[in-house]
């Protein structure tokens, strides 16, 4: 059931009127039962999985939370219970079909594993749960239906926001009262999530031509990029409209859910773009990644500028990102390169000073802007191709004796960026995702006209595409 579905829209409208009829007392069993009745509508081997994983993970915390011994051990068993959940469907589809085909009665041939929906993302979740548990940071949930519910409800679990449990968890004891603002936010935030999926994301991506990431050697250097940026933007808004859609649905319940993106493509460096594309992910491994493994480095060695301190935990922790979006050798690449680029900008950092962005002259501002706007779009290469047919793309990009012909879909894919550009400068400059909402009513009116004729039009096409991030 995708959530741009006429299906999801009579499903989340069914949910919220027996929601809202319920009792308090029977809310959270409610929306247990619909988002796993959301999960199995993929396929009921996904519910399996997740109940199994809900079920190991409630017991060993609450076995961990009151163990006087061996406290570590239980937590290197609840992580290596979720790792290996990741690893075991992430790599299956490589592994077992070659294993089989030593064992020819078996019909390896049809042998096929799907990663189930949103497992790496509530994997995540389990984890940071474990760890903050044996931190003390949370109690152990002793509420199976609220614990099963902070994993598997359904807006957020097909991709995200990660969401971490003493965040999430309290949110649930709350009263949900949805006022007309909450309603009003929620469904600015459909619409605009609406927008950037349907009618930027997949314009962008249906645009570019297959051969492009096939034979990019084909292509010229002007073309390479225009359908980089196509890439990069579609990405973006493919990425950037789920979240808000889902964010608005869960408004509706009166749930807020983090937000995941922040106006990425105006970052200044590399921290500030790490803060503002996929923000959940960003917290989870700068908690549970980078701030560890610094902290570690620093008890062996305590120069803050030794090269081992300045390079190891942002190589490490983009090198677990690129791992976690995907086990192959492009992806180590693509995490490398952030990694490289982070380490880069701490090593400059080194040399004096560090004057924040916000206080630089603004020519400062926009050549940094640039500089990490082109360098990320660069690293999309590797996030979408593998390494020989990234590194013959990145041939292209800079063979400037390779003009030729450019063509004109090229042109076509220039408003839809301006379009993403212009959402996310409104959204900067009024410091609010629905800062639509504080302009005047027939401004209003006349922008919800413009987006419902447009979504019209581009939904009468072949068929809604599956979200991008939705594969991880």
């Amino acid at each position: 059931m995708s959530i741009t579905s006429a299906t999801f829209i009579l499903f989340v409208t069914v949910t919220l009127a027996i929601y809202f009829l319920l009792p308090r007392r029977w809310q959270i069993g409610w929306l247990l039962i619909t988002s796993y009745a959301f999960c199995i509508s993929w396929a009921w081997q996904f519910a399996l999985v997740l109940l199994l994983l809900t079920a190991a993970n409630y017991a060993l915390a609450r076995r961990l939370e009151h163990a006087q011994q061996q406290r570590r051990t239980l937590l290197w068993v609840g992580v290596g219970l979720n790792v290996l959940a990741l690893v075991y469907f992430r790599s299956a589809n490589f592994f077992v079909p070659q294993l089989l085909a030593l064992w020819k009665p078996l019909g390896s041939e049809a042998m096929q594993i799907l990663v189930p929906v949103g497992l790496s993302y509530y994997v995540l979740e389990l984890i940071s749960y474990q760890a903050d548990v044996y931190r003390g940071l949370v109690t152990a949930v002793n509420k199976p239906l609220d614990f099963a519910l902070y994993l598997a409800y359904f807006p957020k679990l097909l991709a995200g926001p990660i969401e971490r449990a003493r965040d999430f968890l309290p949110r649930l004891q709350q009263p949900q009262v949805v006022d007309n603002t909450m309603v009003a936010g929620g469904l600015t935030l459909i619409i605009i999530g609406a927008v950037q999926k349907l009618l930027l994301a997949d314009t962008l991506l249906h645009a570019i031509p297959a051969e492009v990431f096939l034979r990019p050697g084909v292509f010229s250097a002007p073309e390479l990029w225009g359908w980089l940026l196509a890439y990069g933007f579609g990405l973006y808004n493919d990425f950037a409209g789920y979240t808000s859609i889902v964010r608005g649905v869960s408004r509706l319940f009166g749930i807020e859910l983090s937000p995941n993106f922040a106006q990425p493509y105006f970052a200044r460096n590399f921290t500030e773009f790490w803060r503002s594309w996929h923000i959940t992910l960003s917290e989870w491994l700068r908690e549970y990644i980078y701030f560890p493994l610094s902290r570690s480095l620093l008890r062996r060695r305590r120069q803050r500028d030794h090269w081992r301190n300045v390079a190891l935990p942002p190589l490490a922790t983009m090198l677990v990102s690129g791992l976690w979006h995907g086990f192959s050798g492009h992806m180590l690449l693509w995490g490398g390169l952030h990694g490289a680029y982070q380490i880069g900008e701490r090593v400059l950092a080194l040399r004096g000073p560090v004057v924040p962005p916000h206080k630089q002259p603004w020519w400062r501002q926009g050549l940094a802007m640039a500089i990490v706007f082109v360098l990320v779009m660069l690293a999309w290469v590797p996030f979408r191709l593998e390494i020989p047919l990234a590194l013959e793309f990145w041939r292209g990009l800079f063979s400037w004796g390779n003009w030729g012909f450019i063509h004109r879909r090229i042109v076509l894919i220039v408003p839809l960026i301006l379009v993403s550009v212009g959402l996310d400068w409104a959204q900067r400059r009024g410091h609010s995702e629905t800062v639509f909402l504080r302009w005047p009513r027939p401004v209003q009116a006349a922008l919800l006209a413009v987006a419902i004729f447009l979504l019209l039009i581009v939904t009468q096409g072949e068929g809604e595409a599956p979200f991008v991030y939705q594969g991880f």
